[in-house]
C-alpha cells in the first residue's frame, strides 16, 4: 500500500462538527471523538435523583357494590325504554284496540328473565361477599369466594338455561345464538348454514381470548391474579424493582381495559340488541332509533366503567411509576464514535447517559432510567403515563370535533336545500 498520511474524505470531515453537538459542552467532546482519533475516557456518571411526587387530592369513587347497583339500575331501564320503543300501541287512536301504552302480549316473559338474571349477575355476587365477609373468617375469605362464584355460576346458569329453552320454542332456532354470548351451552343444528353456527362460536370465542376459561371476570369488575402484587407503587432504587413494578401496573392495566369493553358491549348487548333480535316479523319499529339506542348504552357504560375502573387515583399509581422507569431514546452512530457504558440490568441510569445495549446506542432520557433500552412496551408505558391528562384531552377533542362537524355539516345541508327550493 502507498505511504503518506491517511485522511478522513472530505463529505465525512465535514459532517463531524455538527455531529458533535449531540451532547453539549465538554461531555460531549469526551463522550464522541471523529472517525480514526483515540478513544477517550469515559466521564464518571451522577447518581440520579429519585422524581419527587406531589401529594395526590383524595378524590372519591364509590365502591365495587354501590356502582354496579347503579350500573344495573341504568341498564334494566336502558332494556325497558327499548322494549316501550318496539312493542309501544297507538291507543290514544280513536278507534284503538287497547288502552294501554305497550303491547304486553308480545314480550316474551322469558326474554325479560334472561335479560334481567345476566345483567344481576355482580350484583348478586358483591351481595353474597359482603354477606359472606360478616360470618367467615378473613383467612377462608378467597376459598370462600371461590365457591360462592362456581355456586352462583351454576345456578345462574342452570335458570338462563331453564329461560332459553322456552325462548326456543316461541322463536327460530337461529336466534340462540344472540343468547350465547356467555353462556357455555350450543345447540348445534347442522341443517343450518355455516353463518349461523359462526354466530353461535364467536363470542365464546371471544370471551375465552380476553379472559381464557375463568369465571371470575364474569363476577368481578377489578381483578387481578392471587400470584400478582396488587398495583400499588413503592419508590425503590433498585431497576429490577422499578421494572417488575412496571411489569405489574401494565397487565393491571391491559386487563382493566379489557374488563371496560367488555362490560361496555356485554351491557349494549343485552339491555338493547337482544330486545331487537327477538321481535316478531308482524312487528315494525324505527332502526335507526332503536340503533343510536344502543349505541347511547355501550357509550355510557363505556364512560361509567372507565370513570370507576381508571379512576385518578389509580393513574396517579401508574404515573409515578413511569417517572421512576423513564425511557431510552436510540442514538445515530454514522459519522461519530460515540463512547458510552455498557447497559447494566441492576443500575439506575441518569438523565442524559449513553450506554450500547446489543448493537445499538441509546440516550437515558427522565429523572432516574431503569428501563430496558429497545424495549417497546416500556417505551408505550412511559409515553401513556408520563402526562395521564393527555389521554382525557384527546377524549374532549374528540367530542369537540364532533360537535363542530355536526353543526357545520347541518348548515351545510340547510344551505344546499334553500338552494335547491329556489
Amino acid at each position: 500500500m502507498p505511504g503518506g498520511s491517511r485522511r478522513l474524505p472530505r463529505t465525512v470531515r465535514s459532517t463531524v462538527t455538527s455531529s458533535l453537538q449531540l451532547i453539549p459542552g465538554e461531555i460531549g467532546c469526551n463522550r464522541y471523538s471523529p472517525l480514526g482519533a483515540a478513544v477517550p475516557t469515559l466521564p464518571g456518571l451522577d447518581h440520579p435523583t429519585a422524581p419527587k411526587h406531589f401529594p395526590f387530592p383524595n378524590t372519591p369513587v364509590d365502591s365495587d357494590l354501590i356502582f354496579e347497583t347503579l350500573m344495573y339500575f341504568f341498564t334494566i331501564t336502558a332494556a325497558g325504554l327499548q322494549f316501550l320503543h318496539i312493542y309501544r300501541s297507538v291507543w290514544w287512536l280513536p278507534h284503538s284496540y287497547t288502552s294501554q301504552a305497550v303491547n304486553f302480549y308480545l314480550i316474551d316473559l322469558n326474554l325479560v328473565i334472561f335479560i334481567l338474571i345476566i345483567l344481576s349477575r355482580r350484583v348478586l355476587y358483591l351481595l353474597g361477599c359482603k354477606l359472606l365477609d360478616k360470618i367467615i373468617p378473613a383467612k377462608l375469605s378467597l376459598i370462600t369466594y371461590h365457591c360462592y362464584r362456581l355456586i352462583l355460576f351454576g345456578t345462574m346458569l342452570s335458570i338462563l338455561s331453564w329461560c332459553a329453552y322456552y325462548i326456543v320454542l316461541n322463536h327460530p332456532i337461529m336466534y340462540i345464538c344472540y343468547l350465547c354470548y356467555h353462556v357455555y351451552y350450543i345447540y348445534i343444528v347442522l341443517n343450518h348454514p355455516i353463518m349461523y353456527i359462526c354466530y353461535l362460536c364467536y363470542p365464546i370465542i371471544v370471551y375465552a381470548i380476553l379472559f381464557g376459561f375463568t369465571i371470575a371476570p364474569f363476577f368481578e369488575a377489578i381483578t387481578w391474579n392471587q400470584g400478582e402484587k396488587p398495583p400499588l407503587h413503592a419508590c425503590s432504587t433498585n431497576a429490577a424493582d422499578i421494572r417488575s413494578e412496571v411489569e405489574n401496573l401494565k397487565m393491571n392495566f391491559n386487563n382493566r381495559l379489557k374488563q371496560i369493553l367488555f362490560s361496555s358491549v356485554f351491557n349494549a348487548c343485552y339491555a338493547g340488541f337482544i330486545p331487537c333480535c327477538f321481535v316478531q316479523n308482524f312487528v315494525y319499529y324505527d332502526v335507526y332509533w332503536a340503533t343510536q339506542h344502543v349505541t347511547f348504552i355501550s357509550l355510557s357504560c363505556f364512560t361509567s366503567y372507565t370513570n370507576h375502573i381508571l379512576h385518578l387515583r389509580y393513574c396517579d399509581i401508574l404515573h409515578r411509576s413511569a417517572l421512576h422507569l423513564g425511557y431510552w431514546d436510540k442514538v445515530e452512530t454514522r459519522s461519530v464514535l460515540p463512547v458510552a457504558y455498557s447497559w447494566q440490568e441492576d443500575m439506575l441510569w441518569p438523565n442524559g447517559a449513553l450506554v450500547r445495549h446489543g448493537r445499538e446506542m441509546y440516550r437515558a432520557h427522565g429523572n432516574t432510567n431503569a428501563a430496558e433500552p429497545g424495549n417497546a412496551a416500556f417505551t408505550r408505558f412511559y409515553s401513556m403515563f408520563k402526562n395521564p391528562s393527555i389521554a382525557l384531552s384527546g377524549l374532549f377533542l374528540i367530542g369537540r370535533d364532533y360537535l363542530v362537524s355536526m353543526k357545520i355539516y347541518k348548515a351545510e345541508q340547510a344551505l344546499h336545500q334553500k338552494l335547491n327550493s329556489h
